[in-house]
């Protein structure tokens, strides 16, 4: 009678050529890769013991069985968690982690002020007398109607970006992250986007695409280790009375070039220009160029703007995206010289506060090694 032999797996290797674990067992250490090192030195082996002990054995044993979903879901998010540490956590961690955070809060501040020049040229917009704009013209639906109701409930929704960021600031990241989300989705429910084809829609998502990444960095940063920047009244009302403000004079400033240019008492050219910079992808562009001044101006402190600089760049990408959707093949003239220069400008700040994450991330893992060696 023949020796009985060893289970293979679907590659030819037996288990004894795989140092005696099972197919289920080397899945779940593959998966648990996602984990830190430092942490997979100090958990691994209890944590695939745990998975194996709750996993039931199949016709096979284990080696004809995955992790399931769940398991995997709970690795990722725990991985997640880790390396985007709250204080306490190694020091890189905690630097990634303060980089979502605050690309949280910059997006909260900058979707704030265009709520507000959303709101603000809504009551412009709205309060015009029905007989001082050509019939049709703005879209805004007739007095009383439905589609007035809803139209204006659109342009007033994005303002929960402010209660977003209210809420964030008086360290409430749950309320912020549902108030974000409502800001993002509600109103493209209220006015659907005009998706003609895969061409509009793949426009359309690169336009979303900057505010997606505001909400998940909302949900990824502000974990249970990481404690909310729970800020005295008097910075909070000033953190948030600054987009405010800024917000509302931006929609008197659309508002006269809206009022320019139905007048046309200005060149088409200058008027496009200045359309271009005050539509969210400039205003973008603005933004960001103005934290890279910054950044570097505080420079000489290499990891003092670190992880704000990481937050840039991270918000860059996004940035890029969104304006780089606007360019079409056929876009030339006042409106593609503008494009493609916001591009470069979004390009050049982008890669600029990168190299200064990167040189923070550096700085850190240099002082982690030191102490390292002093211990």
């Amino acid at each position: 009678m023949s020796e009985r032999s060893e289970p293979v797996d679907r590659h030819g290797a037996s288990r004894e050529a795989r140092g005696g674990m099972s197919v289920l067992e080397e899945r779940y250490r593959w998966w648990l890769r996602l984990l830190p090192a430092y942490y997979r030195a100090e958990r691994e082996e209890e944590m695939v013991s745990a998975f194996l002990e709750g996993a039931q054995p199949g016709g096979a044993g284990h080696d004809d069985q995955r992790p399931r979903f769940l398991e995997i879901a709970s690795v990722a998010a725990l991985a997640l968690r880790l390396r985007l540490g709250g204080p306490g956590s190694p020091p890189r961690s905690y630097l990634w982690g303060e980089a979502v955070r605050r690309a949280a809060l910059l997006g909260l501040v900058f979707w704030t002020m265009i709520g507000c020049v959303f709101a603000g040229q809504a009551v412009l917009t709205y309060a015009i007398p029905a007989d001082a704009l050509p019939g049709g013209v703005m879209g805004i639906g007739d007095p009383g109607s439905p589609d007035r109701v809803r139209l204006v409930l659109a342009d007033l929704t994005p303002l929960l970006w402010a209660a977003g960021l209210g809420a964030l600031v008086r360290g409430r990241p749950r309320v912020a992250a549902a108030a974000a989300a409502a800001a993002l989705v509600v109103p493209h429910v209220l006015v659907p986007p005009p998706l003609s084809g895969w061409e509009s829609a793949v426009r359309w998502a690169c336009s979303v695409l900057p505010a997606v990444i505001t909400v998940l960095a909302l949900a990824l940063g502000f974990h249970r280790d990481a404690p909310p920047p729970g800020l005295p009244v008097r910075r909070a009302l000033r953190l948030l009375a600054l987009p405010v403000a800024v917000g509302l004079l931006l929609s008197l400033v659309v508002g006269v070039l809206g009022a320019t240019t139905r007048a046309g008492t200005a060149p088409a050219p200058v008027l496009m220009q200045a359309w271009m910079w005050v539509d969210i992808p400039g205003l973008a562009c603005l933004s960001l160029l103005a934290l890279t001044v910054w950044c570097v101006a505080v420079g000489g402190a290499v990891r003092r703007p670190g992880p704000t600089a990481l937050a840039g760049a991270i918000l860059a990408a996004p940035a890029v995206v969104a304006r780089a959707g606007t360019l079409s093949p056929d876009t030339t003239g006042v409106t593609g010289f503008v494009a493609t220069l916001q591009l470069a400008v979004l390009l050049v700040s982008g890669i600029t506060l990168f190299v200064i994450g990167i040189r923070a991330l550096r700085a850190t893992d240099d002082a982690g090694a030191l102490g390292g060696q002093a211990r």
